[in-house]
């Protein structure tokens, strides 16, 4: 049980004992600095409009209570706000079960409960860009916090390889290869088609995997086989580009449980099934020979074409079968990650559960704002169809995976995020990257001189040191520390990893403050030997702060 967790259920186990009432809402924050307590806990104001009494009074009742509990060791109430001040020697035991309990920042929250989380899912006819990067970012962030709160994380990528798109693509990569094999003067791109200098590398790429592919591609063509030539050029590409984009992935990070294939959908025929599901709950509408669904009875802006006159089945189809295939996996929720132009998707989404009888309430779409890239205070622009792209491969090869993971999750989703890579690349304080790696750094080289001193945390047991004096500011370290379960677990129910990253930065500010104005090795062996085990309880935290933002922990800066 973390530090706010605990504070907590004691004033709400005093609040139904003295008062009977049930599910009172307060907050416990930090007070201000010039106040010398560890939390401030406003709960007076919220029961005075309640009990219809001075916040104050209200205070001093609450206080009386909570002085009775030995891990208190001073409380003062001042203007309604009741004052916490945590005996040290429970600092101690917490500082040691931290230490020694390696799922310290782990909490139950989710009861195990099965996540299912999407991000990424970019169309397999080119190569990831910054965009994209938010969202692998932003994703995989979010589901090491549901991890780290207790939930059963699954991270699946959507391959949309069925529709329109796909075979534009297709036929963009078979006119680059007609004109790199002279079959054709010049390519002739199709209006909507794919004009990137990569499809070019990929026509030149089929000939070194399969041998003899020219003369079978001739060899069609005089047999009219335009089918079969599409079929292979579409599942090469993909194929090519699914493999492109694992590996970028994996070099950012990022590993799904799964890549699940739209075309798999049609193939078992679950679009099929689920559209007739919808036409016995007289959902469906026929109109103008095509096939709706009455999604606006359920709160969309209007019905939505699931099927169109000539046959086709509409992307919204393969949404509708894709979301109840998750749930009858049996996931308990299901979270979507959604780019910039998706806005549209949320009502129509929320219809589809609503009228597959899932439980709204365990559906969640996030919906990541622009991301604009930043080069020398000039904003570089980005078109697939055009060739224009500022891939993710580039982004990580100039400033490195650990900056574009943090500054991808550093604001939050609604906001437009302004990536400025010369700042990413900058080796000082005002990058934030630098500055959290450079804590631990410096947390490492301080256990490097302890070493030289032939001083060796490991031959002490924690509980015999002296915590009898803490100053303020390593009391300030040790309850930002223990509070982290808590700041953890927050992040992963607001479903914010720039929440997280804002505590997580705060942490690490509190302690550049604490290293330039203490020393940790000293002659005072008693202050030495506390604030050893207080740097090694920091060391972890950082470590397991890095873990889920998925940065690396440098020893050496």
């Amino acid at each position: 049980m973390y530090i706010i967790q605990f504070l907590t259920k004691k004033v709400k186990d005093i609040i139904r004992l003295k008062y009977n009432i049930e599910n009172c809402e307060f907050s416990i924050t930090k007070p201000p600095e010039d106040v010398d307590f560890d939390y401030a806990i406003n709960v007076s104001f919220v029961l005075s409009k309640i009990l219809k009494k001075e916040p104050a009074s209200i205070a001093d009742e609450i206080a009386n209570e909570l002085k009775k509990d030995e891990k208190i060791s001073k409380i003062k109430v001042e203007k309604g706000y009741i004052n916490i001040l945590l005996d040290n020697d429970f600092l101690k035991y917490e500082i040691f079960n931290l230490i020694n309990n390696k799922n310290y920042f782990r909490t139950n929250t989710g009861e195990n409960k099965k996540v299912n989380i999407e991000f990424v899912s970019a169309n397999p006819v080119g190569p990831l860009n910054v965009v994209n990067g938010r969202a692998a970012a932003f994703g995989d962030t979010l589901a090491n916090l549901l991890y780290y709160s207790g939930y059963n994380v699954h991270k699946e990528y959507y391959i949309n390889d069925f529709g329109r798109q796909v075979k534009l693509f297709a036929k963009s990569i078979e006119e680059r290869y007609y004109e790199l094999h002279k079959l054709k003067e010049k390519a002739e791109i199709p209006e909507d088609g794919y004009k990137g200098e990569y499809l070019i590398d990929i026509a030149k790429q089929i000939d070194i995997d399969r041998e003899n592919t020219l003369e079978e591609v001739k060899a069609a063509l005089e047999l009219n086989q335009l089918h079969d030539i599409e079929d292979f050029f579409k599942s090469y590409g993909i194929n090519y580009v699914i493999n492109w984009q694992k590996t970028t992935l994996e070099n950012f990070g990022v590993i799904f449980d799964e890549w699940f294939s739209e075309k798999s959908l049609y193939e078992k025929k679950e679009v099929e099934n689920i559209l007739q599901v919808l036409k016995e709950k007289n959902l469906l509408i026929e109109k103008d020979g095509a096939l709706w669904f009455d999604s606006k009875i359920f709160g969309d802006d209007k019905k939505r074409v699931v099927k169109k006159a000539d046959g086709e089945y509409t992307y919204f189809a393969g949404d509708i079968a894709y979301m109840n295939n998750k749930f009858k996996r049996g996931f308990d929720i299901v979270i979507n990650i959604l780019g910039p132009d998706h806005h549209g998707y949320l009502k129509r989404m929320e219809a589809t559960v609503k009228a597959l009888d899932y439980n709204e309430k365990n559906f969640k779409i996030i919906i990541l704002q622009q991301v604009n890239l930043l080069y020398k205070g000039e904003k570089l622009k980005m078109s697939k169809r055009e060739g224009k792209l500022v891939l993710l491969d580039e982004l990580i090869e100039t400033v490195g995976r650990d900056a574009a993971r943090y500054y991808f999750i550093m604001r939050n989703p609604n906001s437009h995020l302004d990536f400025d890579i010369e700042l990413a690349k900058e080796q000082s304080d005002k990058n934030p990257v630098y500055y959290v790696q450079y804590a631990y750094a410096r947390i490492c080289n301080i256990f490097n001189f302890a070493t030289e001193k032939h001083i060796f945390i490991e031959d002490y047991d924690l509980q015999e040191i002296d915590f009898s004096n803490i100053e303020k500011e390593e009391r300030k370290i040790i309850t930002y520390l223990l509070d982290l379960p808590f700041y953890i677990n927050d992040a992963a129910q607001k479903f914010s990893p720039s929440f997280f990253v804002q505590k997580f930065y705060d942490m690490v500010s509190i302690f550049h403050f604490f290293y330039n104005k203490f020393r940790v090795i000293s002659d005072d062996k008693i202050a030495t030997l506390k604030r050893l085990f207080i740097m090694k309880a920091f060391k972890i935290s950082l470590y397991n702060c890095f873990k889920i933002i998925g940065i690396t922990p440098k020893e050496n800066m």
